[in-house]
């Protein structure tokens, strides 16, 4: 049997080009989703699809980025169908693993995707360290200013507010003021 998976991102988006492409390509039966193609365990419909499928069936997408959009979950649904006997074939990349070469391509895709990554990684680093050297800062902004926390040493010094008092007074956690009145201080 040959069976087809459609995926796109998004609601607002339409999945008829790739239904007829796959009953083009003979499916007959078609598991749809509109969910982000990021995590394998997040779409249900591809997880049907695949408990699906038999021995001596054949998976089918339209393109591989449809199905995974990292390697390690395209290798983990691809593992997943070879121990089950079943072929996996991507329309527009003529993609098949049921022969060597689609088996390479495959391979040759994951090595190549995987150094895309790596470039980006490294682009980030280099873009993060430059922006560091320019006085960007990365994370959380402060919740209190210096003002405010030498508002809080006056409180707590001559009222007789306590620590959570002043906190609810200011909009946060007790142990967020005791962690900036202890930086402050040091």
């Amino acid at each position: 049997m040959i069976i087809g998976y459609a995926r796109v991102s998004s609601t607002g988006q339409n999945l008829d080009s790739q239904i007829e492409a796959l009953k083009e390509a003979g499916c007959e039966k078609i598991f749809m989703e509109k969910k982000s193609g990021k995590q394998f365990e997040n779409r249900e419909e591809l997880q049907n699809a695949i408990d699906f499928v038999r021995s001596g069936d054949t998976f089918i997408v339209t393109r591989l980025d449809r199905c995974s959009r990292n390697v390690k979950d395209l290798h983990q649904i691809i593992d997943v169908l070879n121990q089950k006997d079943v072929a996996f074939k991507a329309t527009q990349q003529e993609v098949d693993t049921s022969t060597s070469t689609g088996r390479l391509m495959i391979g040759l895709l994951s090595i190549v995707a995987a150094f895309e990554n790596d470039l980006r990684a490294e682009r980030q680093a280099d873009g993060i360290a430059s922006a560091k050297k320019r006085g960007v800062k990365f994370g959380r902004s402060s919740k209190l200013t210096d003002e405010d926390v030498l508002n809080i040493i006056d409180l707590q010094n001559n009222t007789d507010m306590t620590n959570q008092d002043i906190a609810n007074q200011f909009g946060i956690a007790r142990s967020t003021l005791l962690r900036y009145v202890a930086q402050y201080q040091t």
